[in-house]
């Protein structure tokens, strides 16, 4: 069963830091259902779209960070490397042209390409849902710092103009995968701050738990599970950990399953170097400073998400 943290009043230190431990975690959605519930709408009817027309949606150079990438792309970071059965989207906010972050990390920060023109009102529907799961999660890490006793704005102000981008999942009927070696998602760590998963229309994910069990999990209405991810565990030197997670289909589940998540990254010129945290002075250093751009780098070509690792497919853009 996952912990629950509150928003509201002075964090419990214990649970927090309990929760951190686990690595995933549940938090009251301040995120409306009803614009949840607009936002699937509209991603089903992307998604039933024809891989022609959503291709025309695939923003080279991006890194796979704006608009579609078809299935059979991503794979995880330790795995067998067969790909995930799954299809994506992505979205986020745009930095206004000359913003330095902007000129000095163009990759980080492409366009949102929204497909407007294939289904009316997406973009806007999707806009909305990206600030507000961000106002979200900026007080989620409010609460996280003060439960390990650093400033509240310390994760936040990582997060000013950062890359935080959403993504939406599609994935398919597993009858239709090309072999029964492929999963909707193998086993992975997230490589962001934290990340909310608000609730799926179906099940499938599952969290590797502190005694080695895959836990069923899911977010229930008016809630998010909230992860952490690897730049959160590197900065609390392990304290919080990135925990282990996938996403398998039920062997009697016949449909497909569709998730919106949001990924919060911190500005790529942060310097990740490991936090002294009250009660770790004695333990050993287990992280080496590194940037955040550098990990994110590292962890995309280790996934074969580099827009360089695809050739001649990476070109097929609008």
């Amino acid at each position: 069963m996952l912990r629950e943290i509150s928003l509201a009043g002075k964090p419990d230190t214990a649970t927090v830091r309990s929760a951190l431990r686990d690595g995933f975690f549940l938090v009251q959605n301040s995120v409306p259902e009803s614009l949840l519930d607009e936002c699937y709408g509209l991603l089903e009817a992307f998604f039933s779209l024809s891989m022609e027309a959503k291709r025309g949606t695939r923003v080279l150079g991006s890194n796979g960070q704006s608009g579609y990438t078809p299935p059979l792309v991503e794979t995880a970071e330790k795995s067998n490397r067969t790909p995930d059965w799954k299809e994506l989207f992505h979205w986020g906010a745009p930095l206004p042209v000359g913003h330095p972050l902007r000129t000095r990390f163009p990759a980080r920060y492409p366009d949102p390409c929204m497909p407007d023109e294939l289904v009316p009102g997406i973009g806007q529907a999707l806009s909305e849902l990206h600030t507000r799961m961000k106002d979200f999660q900026v007080r989620v890490v409010g609460v996280l710092a003060e439960a390990l006793n650093i400033h509240s704005g310390y994760f936040e102000e990582m997060l000013e103009d950062g890359p935080v981008v959403n993504r939406a999942a599609w994935y398919p009927p597993m009858e239709g995968a090309p072999s029964q070696d492929h999963t909707w998602a193998v086993e992975h760590k997230d490589f962001d701050l934290i990340t909310a998963l608000p609730r799926a229309t179906s099940p499938g994910l599952q969290v590797l738990g502190l005694d080695g069990e895959w836990l069923p999990v899911h977010a229930p209405e008016g809630y998010a599970i909230v992860n952490v991810g690897m730049v959160l565990e590197r900065l609390t030197d392990g304290l919080a950990r990135a925990a282990v997670h996938r996403v398998v289909a039920d062997p009697q589940q016949s449909g497909g399953r569709l998730s919106i998540v949001q990924f919060c990254h911190p500005t790529p010129w942060t310097v990740l170097t490991p936090l002294r945290l009250p009660g770790s002075l004695d333990a050993p250093q287990r992280f080496p400073t590194l940037t955040a751009d550098a990990l994110f780098e590292r962890t995309m070509y280790r996934i074969n998400r580099l827009d360089t690792q695809h050739g001649s497919d990476a070109r097929k853009t609008r």
